[in-house]
């Protein structure tokens, strides 16, 4: 493939993978999106029902693959059990790169602007061969970053899940182990201690890979992130966001609170041709940044972390889920 034109109409040449389950409000804003930028290979992956009473909810999202009205492609992977977020989302990525080299994968909750697809794409053809780059990311939280720039994305080897809407290859996926293997002899390696920023993050991300580890936080995301720091990876975040989550409340996994940080609306387009940076490095100080912002937890996070490993079950209990029950119907 060549590098899309300046001057020429934007033409998708890139498959993507739409991930759904059972929010069809939230997913249809994205499949409206993903039928505007028309790519030429569809795949839909959705889980499994929890029970019976989902089954309803779970059909209705199906249904979407049925509305594909342009030279598509379409291939689907239904689960006919619930294999929950974890293994159903990390076997849906898999059978995308199992199918194709590279891709663009976008969940329910991740709504992107038009020009996120000339972004993936232009950057996957890019760096296509450049084993240093892992992942495209659509999403930056901080669009406000007063420091100069040198180009219309940045580097990044420090950020930590959430990647709402993004671009790899199958290179990269190749070396994702859902069940984190690699995590014990890394945690113990002298040569991680040097990779941190500082000693909040050295901290956080512990704590983070430890309890994705353990099984006691339901994630995929971070696999991936594990995956990058083993192989010196960079990511590459657009200096303007891409992409918004749409899927905060009481539906959300991880996004139940509407007063979360990261809850905002600020994605805009971005302009062609990128201007890309003279130098593939590390922007060291707007990631530490970015942890601080987003990332990391503060003294009070922490204390409430602890008092919940001495509840009854640990953080994942009956008495937390309880409680994170009462807390969404107050709109906590």
């Amino acid at each position: 493939m060549t590098m899309q034109p300046p001057d020429e109409p934007f033409v998708m040449r890139t498959p993507v993978l739409l991930i759904g389950f059972n929010r069809i409000g939230p997913l249809r804003q994205v499949f409206k999106a993903v039928r505007a930028a028309k790519p030429p290979r569809l795949y839909f992956a959705a889980d499994g029902p929890r029970n019976e009473e989902e089954r309803e909810r779970c059909e209705e999202v199906r249904a979407l693959a049925k509305e594909v009205d342009w030279p598509c492609e379409v291939k689907t992977r239904f689960n006919e059990v619930n294999m929950g977020l974890r293994k159903g989302v990390s076997s849906a990525i898999a059978w995308f790169f199992e199918n194709e080299e590279e891709g663009i994968v976008l969940e329910d909750d991740t709504l992107p602007v038009p020009s996120f697809f000339r972004f993936c794409q232009d950057l996957l053809e890019r760096y296509r061969h450049d084993e240093r780059i892992w992942v495209l990311m659509g999403n930056n939280l901080m669009e406000d970053w007063p420091a100069p720039t040198d180009g219309d994305y940045y580097f990044s080897a420090h950020g930590y899940g959430a990647p709402w809407g993004w671009a790899s290859w199958r290179r990269v996926w190749e070396h994702y182990d859902v069940d984190m293997g690699l995590w014990p002899v890394l945690k113990q390696s002298p040569q991680l201690k040097d990779f941190f920023l500082n000693e909040d993050e050295e901290r956080d991300v512990h704590a983070m890979f430890d309890r994705v580890h353990d099984g006691i936080m339901n994630s995929w995301s971070y696999q991936l992130d594990i995956t990058r720091v083993a192989n010196h990876g960079l990511n590459i975040l657009p200096a303007t966001n891409l992409v918004d989550n749409i899927g905060f409340g009481d539906d959300g996994t991880h996004t139940t609170s509407l007063s979360d940080p990261r809850n905002k609306r600020t994605a805009q387009d971005i302009a062609f041709p990128l201007r890309h940076p003279p130098l593939i490095m590390l922007d060291a100080r707007r990631d530490a940044e970015y942890f601080k912002r987003f990332i990391g937890t503060t003294p009070t996070e922490r204390l409430k972390q602890k008092v919940k490993q001495l509840l009854p079950g640990g953080a994942g209990g009956p008495v937390m889920k309880g409680l994170s029950k009462v807390k969404r119907k107050l709109g906590h």
